[in-house]
């Protein structure tokens, strides 16, 4: 079971003279004074955060479970810890307490039509899919879907750049049909936006035939992924 909570902080400006941000990352012209919680971009302005956010998809919520370095770790890094910690408890509690209720059964195990169809499909093609409690930050995000009429699968794929600060970008509705070679694609080339430019470059330098590419083992202890050969899905 895997659980995601965020609470959204406010910006906070730099109040010290000493610490120097550098230069505006979306603008480029003014000398930046925030740093988004998230995403980590500075930025001048309110107009710059909007615009980065619109970009780079960023909902500038802080991520409570990224990897802070013991160098740069705060008390303030270990509250927010413990109040994770608490959080995950409470959750954990509640769902305990909604599994001995007479009806929980019967009100989860039947799956909605679509998800239902979806997955008869999947097992048709030797995939076995397990679904999330509705109330989960992950089953609300994915948008997988079959499409009924042509029968067809349209997966969203999450895809992590280890080395780009665990960069995450998101494709939907990818056809079943779609080689993973040709997904990635569009993130090896010149990207318009100069902040993903700028995080994707080391990729880019060396192209798709210089990384490899792991598929998460889900439910399987501790962090195991599957190589995948790309060379396969071009």
């Amino acid at each position: 079971m895997e659980i995601e909570t965020s609470i959204e902080e406010p910006i906070q400006p730099s109040t010290s003279k000493s610490v120097r941000l550098g230069n505006c990352e979306v603008c480029m012209l003014n000398d930046a004074k925030y740093t988004c919680p998230k995403c980590e971009v500075k930025f001048c302005s309110l107009r710059c955060s909007t615009i980065h956010k619109k970009e780079l998809d960023c909902d500038g919520i802080r991520d409570r479970t990224k990897f802070i370095p013991i160098n740069k770790f705060t008390n303030l890094d270990l509250s927010s810890d413990y109040r994770l910690l608490e959080e995950i408890g409470r959750r954990i509690e509640t769902y305990k307490k909604e599994l001995k209720r007479p009806n929980y059964k019967s009100k989860h195990a039947i799956l909605p039509h679509f998800l239902h169809k979806l997955r008869i499909s999947a097992n048709k093609r030797h995939t076995k899919l397990k679904f999330l409690p509705d109330s989960f930050i992950r089953h609300k995000e994915n948008t997988t879907r079959l499409n009924f009429h042509k029968d067809v699968i349209f997966w969203r794929i999450d895809w992590i750049f280890t080395n780009a600060d665990n960069l995450k970008l998101v494709d939907e509705k990818v056809r079943e049909s779609e080689k993973i070679g040709s997904v990635l694609q569009k993130y090896f080339v010149k990207q318009d936006n100069k902040v993903l430019q700028e995080k994707l470059q080391y990729y880019q330098a060396l192209g798709l035939s210089g990384i490899k590419v792991f598929l998460k083992a889900e439910e399987k202890a501790g962090n195991k992924y599957y190589e995948l050969d790309i060379s396969e899905f071009k």
